[in-house]
């Protein structure tokens, strides 16, 4: 590798670094602190450009760092709760066996405490117990691969960019979450007419400050060793349409 590339790789992911560790620093009311959630997805946005091909979708490039490059061994399992809601509206009985097997394990997890990912399927043991190819669109273009934590990452990611808000209605309720997980909350009505009782998805904040930073260091390592200039993987100019500069 060229001395030019070298330092070029050095500046690149110093920059980041730099931008990461000033974040932490920030102080936000518990209110705003999405908003660090939502630069560090920015971050993850802007280090997928040196890790991907200049015609992938947005969606395949943040899902493809987060796979290659997070350490996040949770990424592939299947989101038990949210596929329980996709499971009510394939009233098929070829579904049958998948509805049990999600019933059950949420049945397990219903004890009040926080739930770790790790209690969710493997994506590959739900693909043994589902009736149709994992991709294959069902209902509003969803599927089951639509459910891995991965995917709901970039769910998670587009809410953040899109419209300033975290999905779902889960809680982070101590600063020392690093990991996902679930709590149980409980819904009432106003007039008391109903309730329900659901399991919350959490990503906390630590959790993409520690997904970040092994992002920035395994892309190092990863540029590096390919010999890549991350600044070739852009287009600077004047031009505010990044295709007309040269």
């Amino acid at each position: 590798m060229s001395r030019e590339i070298n330092s070029a790789i050095s500046l690149y992911i110093g920059h980041f670094r730099k931008k990461v560790q000033r974040l932490k620093d920030y102080a936000l009311d518990p209110e705003d602190l999405l908003l660090k959630k939502n630069i560090l997805v920015s971050v993850l946005d802007a280090l997928s450009r040196t890790t991907s091909n200049y015609a992938d979708g947005t969606r395949g490039r943040f899902t493809g760092i987060v796979a290659n490059f997070g350490d996040w061994p949770n990424h592939s399992r299947v989101s038990a709760p949210h596929i329980s809601y996709f499971l009510r509206n394939l009233r098929s009985p070829a579904y049958e066996s998948a509805r049990a097997f999600i019933a059950e394990i949420i049945r397990k997890n219903s004890h009040g405490g926080f739930v770790t990912l790790s209690s969710d399927p493997e994506f590959e043991d739900m693909k043994k117990l589902w009736p149709a190819q994992a991709d294959q669109k069902l209902v509003n273009q969803l599927s089951l691969s639509s459910f891995t934590h991965l995917n709901l990452l970039y769910e998670y990611r587009n809410s953040l960019v899109h419209e300033l808000r975290e999905p779902g209605r889960g809680m982070e309720f101590h600063e020392n979450h690093n990991e996902p997980f679930y709590h149980g909350m409980t819904t009432i009505e106003i007039d008391g007419s109903s309730m329900s009782k659901t399991l919350e998805l959490v990503y906390p904040l630590n959790f993409y400050f520690l997904l970040t930073e092994n992002v920035i260091n395994n892309v190092e390592r990863y540029l590096r060793k390919s010999a890549i200039d991350p600044y070739c993987c852009y287009r600077f100019g004047s031009s505010w349409v990044g295709e007309l500069n040269q």
